[in-house]
């Protein structure tokens, strides 16, 4: 028997009745399962400009390289949880670990292409988009109330990618900014290298969506003494395992075959500490996921499209001109409505 979360608990005790669901707490578990969701989105939106430092920018660290560093704040942090929690392996939480690996090489080399603000908005929206999904079908808890409003929702989900896809491009446009080529080549890109970066970077930014709004979609198939913080441990040997695997390929496969630099003076701390401020987040949409459902929640947590675009616009000035701006955020308005209708309509 699988673990419900706490709302559902609370609605089947009050058998369907609106007040009574209210009456036994059930406002209480929302309110509280949403904060932490919006805290760990905060998280999610913040991880990534460690990379943008101007130490790390200098030293021209390669994401691969920034992925490791992270990855060993993820390990480092998710242990912690074994001060409290007894160690029980989850073969589920090596899957999370795996599918943690694939979305982070691919989120911060998005960054490196189109920037934090557009990167994370991109994966954020198909990030919103999976775990929605993925949560009503895989979810064995994530039941779906209503058909018509979970197909709206999708729907202002993909407005919202297009949107914020869209702003990107013309800001990196008008600017005529993109980092990828200034560490080739110390001249004015052509038009048409502008656009095929841009592409790259918004396919991996979809592929870093896709697979993140998947992370802790195999914890809600396993027994429920093992769900929240206890996954952790597992989760973290799943990182440790796969993280050199998943970095070594290209490296290997490339006809000189040469190592990578880790850069630990200028990558070590900023990378660690990206990996501990997702990690937080991650506990924290973890502890949501157990109020309020996985379907709810982590759409959530991937709503850190706002903070980003805060980040990327007043930090690091990567949109700039008023029809960019007008459209990023028009993105972050499709996902807010998003929120309003996932919690009102399709979740108990």
């Amino acid at each position: 028997m699988r673990g419900h979360p706490m709302t559902e608990t609370l609605w089947q005790a009050a058998h369907g009745d609106a007040d009574a669901f209210m009456a036994s707490g059930g406002g209480v578990a929302i309110a509280v399962g949403t904060f932490l969701a919006l805290l760990a989105a905060a998280a999610n939106g913040s991880f990534t400009i460690f990379m943008k430092t101007n130490a790390v920018r200098r030293a021209r660290v390669d994401p691969l390289v920034f992925t490791f560093w992270a990855c060993v704040g993820i390990v480092l942090s998710s242990l912690l949880s074994l001060i409290k929690y007894k160690f029980v392996f989850s073969i589920y939480g090596v899957i999370s670990g795996l599918l943690f690996v694939l979305f982070a090489v691919n989120s911060f080399r998005a960054v490196r292409l189109i920037g934090v603000s557009v990167g994370t908005g991109i994966w954020s929206g198909t990030g919103v988009l999976v775990s929605f999904v993925a949560g009503i079908w895989l979810d064995p808890q994530g039941g779906l109330r209503s058909t018509m409003w979970a197909l709206i929702g999708i729907i202002v989900i993909m407005l919202g990618v297009v949107g914020v896809a869209y702003a990107g491009h013309l800001g990196r446009v008008a600017t005529a900014q993109e980092e990828s080529l200034e560490t080739l080549l110390q001249r004015q890109p052509a038009p048409g290298e502008i656009g095929g970066t841009f592409s790259t970077g918004l396919f991996t930014a979809i592929f870093a969506g896709i697979v993140g709004g998947l992370i802790m979609i195999p914890m809600t198939r396993e027994k429920p003494y093992l769900q929240g913080i206890p996954f952790l441990p597992s989760f973290a040997i799943g990182v440790a395992v796969f993280t050199p695997i998943v970095l070594m390929v290209p490296y290997v496969t490339r006809a000189e075959r040469q190592w990578p630099n880790l850069a630990p003076g200028a990558a070590a701390l900023p990378g660690i500490v990206a990996g501990i401020v997702w990690n937080i987040g991650n506990v924290l949409s973890i502890i949501a996921i157990t109020q309020i459902s996985y379907s709810v929640a982590y759409p959530i947590f991937q709503c850190g499209i706002f903070v980003a675009g805060l980040w990327g616009t007043f930090l690091f000035e990567e949109i700039s001109g008023s029809s960019a701006t007008s459209f990023w955020i028009s993105g972050t308005s499709e996902e807010k409505r998003l929120l309003r209708e996932v919690n009102n309509k399709c979740a108990a």
